[in-house]
C-alpha cells in the first residue's frame, strides 16, 4: 500500500467522523501535507490538491453518481498537471478517500498517452512555473509597500544627516547602527510588543491588512544574539563607508527587504514557519560581494579591526559557520524540514548570491569604463 492510499484513508476517516466539516482550504492542504510525512515530492501536489473546488467538492458530495463525475474530472485535470508517477500516488488517494475505483486506461489509451508524454510534460511545466509565479501575488502589497518607504526613510535619512550628523562629523555606517542597536534596545527592553508586531511570519506576510509589518521588518530582529552578530559584523565593514546616509539607508533597507521577502516564499514551498526581520540579508551582501570583488580583482580585501585585518574570505566564512551552526539545528520538536530547506528559508542564505551579483555587475562595470 503507497503513501498515496495511507492519505487518501485518513482523509475518509477525516470525512466521516466530521474533523472536515467548515474546515478551511488551506487547514486542509496542510493535513494532507503533514500526513504525507517525509514524501517531499508530494508536497507541492497536496498542498494543490487541499486548494482544489472539486476534490473539496468531492470530500462534501454524498450522491454516487455526483462522486463519480467529480472524481473523473478531478482525475483528468490531475493528469494534464503531472508526471504519471505523482499521479499513480494522487488517484490512490482519491480512490480510498471517495470509497469509489478509478478506471485503468485501455492499452490503446496508454499508447496515446505515451505518445503525447512530451506535450504533457510540456503543459506540466508551463502550469508549474506559472503557479510559481502566481504565488508570489500574495507577498506583492507588503512588498510594494515596504519598498515605496525605502524611498521615504531615505529622504528621512537625509535631513537627519543636514540638520545633525553632518555637524557632528559621523560616518553614515556609524549612524545606522546606532539606528539598529537602539530599535533593538527598544524592542528589548522599551516596548516588547513592538518586537513581535514588526517581525514577519507566514500568516502576516500575506496578509494585506498587515502589510506595514514589511516596512518594519528589515529594521528590528528576531533575536537579540542575531543582531549582535549582525551590528559587530556590518561594523567591521561600513564604518568608514563613503556612501551618504540617503544611499545607504536605500540600499539597506532594499537589500534587507529582497531577502527576507526571498525568505518567505522558500518557507511557503517548504513549509516551514519562523519570524523574519533584521539585517541578516545585507550583512551577508555586504560580505560576499567584498569577497567576490577580492577573487575576482586577484588581490586580497582587508577589513581593520583594531590593531587586526580582517581579510574579506576569512569574515565570509566566519560568518557562514556561525550562522550555519544557528539556522541547521531543528528548532523544535515537530520542525519536519530537512537542514537545507531551513537555511533557504533564511534571509542570509539569499544576501550570499545577491553579493556575488553585484560584485560580478561592479567588476563588469571596472572592466567595460577602462
Amino acid at each position: 500500500m503507497g503513501i498515496g492510499r495511507e492519505i487518501g484513508e485518513q482523509v475518509k476517516y477525516w470525512s466521516s467522523s466530521g474533523d472536515l466539516i467548515n474546515l478551511p482550504p488551506h487547514a486542509l492542504a496542510n493535513r494532507l501535507i503533514d500526513a504525507a510525512g517525509s514524501s517531499l515530492r508530494l508536497r507541492g501536489p497536496l498542498h494543490a490538491l487541499g486548494l482544489d473546488p472539486l476534490f473539496q467538492q468531492l470530500l462534501k458530495e454524498t450522491r454516487p453518481a455526483k462522486s463519480r463525475t467529480l472524481l473523473q474530472s478531478l482525475t483528468s485535470e490531475l493528469a494534464e498537471l503531472y508526471t504519471p508517477s505523482i499521479l499513480a500516488e494522487l488517484s490512490d488517494l482519491l480512490a480510498a478517500a471517495s470509497g469509489l475505483v478509478i478506471s485503468q486506461s485501455t492499452p490503446s489509451e496508454r499508447k496515446t498517452l505515451t505518445a503525447s508524454g512530451l506535450a504533457l510534460a510540456y503543459a506540466y511545466w508551463c502550469t508549474s512555473i506559472w503557479r510559481l509565479v502566481y504565488t508570489f501575488r500574495q507577498l506583492a502589497p507588503g512588498f510594494a509597500l515596504a519598498a515605496s518607504y525605502s524611498l521615504v526613510l531615505a529622504w528621512f535619512g537625509g535631513e537627519l544627516e543636514r540638520v545633525l550628523f553632518k555637524n557632528l562629523g559621523w560616518s553614515s555606517g556609524t549612524v545606522l547602527l546606532l539606528i539598529l542597536v537602539f530599535l533593538q534596545l527598544l524592542t528589548r527592553w522599551g516596548i516588547l510588543p513592538w518586537r513581535s508586531l514588526s517581525l514577519l511570519n507566514r500568516s502576516s506576510a500575506v496578509d494585506s491588512r498587515q502589510a506595514w509589518r514589511w516596512v518594519a521588518a528589515p529594521w528590528v530582529h528576531a533575536s537579540d544574539k542575531e543582531a549582535l552578530i549582525n551590528i559587530f559584523t556590518m561594523g567591521i565593514m561600513i564604518c568608514s563607508t563613503p556612501l551618504s546616509l540617503p544611499d545607504l539607508v536605500l540600499r539597506y533597507s532594499l537589500t534587507s527587504l529582497t531577502c527576507i521577502g526571498i525568505a518567505v516564499q522558500c518557507s511557503r514551498w517548504c513549509h516551514i514557519r519562523r519570524m523574519w526581520g533584521g539585517a541578516s540579508g545585507f550583512t551577508a551582501m555586504l560580505i560576499s560581494f567584498s569577497a567576490t570583488l577580492s577573487l575576482l580583482h586577484w588581490q586580497e580585501f582587508n577589513f581593520n579591526l583594531g590593531p587586526m585585518r580582517v581579510p574579506a574570505w576569512v569574515l565570509l566564512w566566519s560568518y557562514i559557520a556561525i550562522q550555519l551552526a544557528r539556522t541547521m539545528p531543528r528548532q523544535h520538536a515537530g520542525d519536519r524540514a530537512g537542514a537545507w530547506q531551513r537555511v533557504a528559508c533564511s534571509p542570509w542564505a539569499w544576501g550570499l548570491p545577491l553579493g556575488v551579483i553585484f560584485g560580478s555587475v561592479n567588476w563588469l562595470q571596472a572592466i567595460l569604463y577602462r
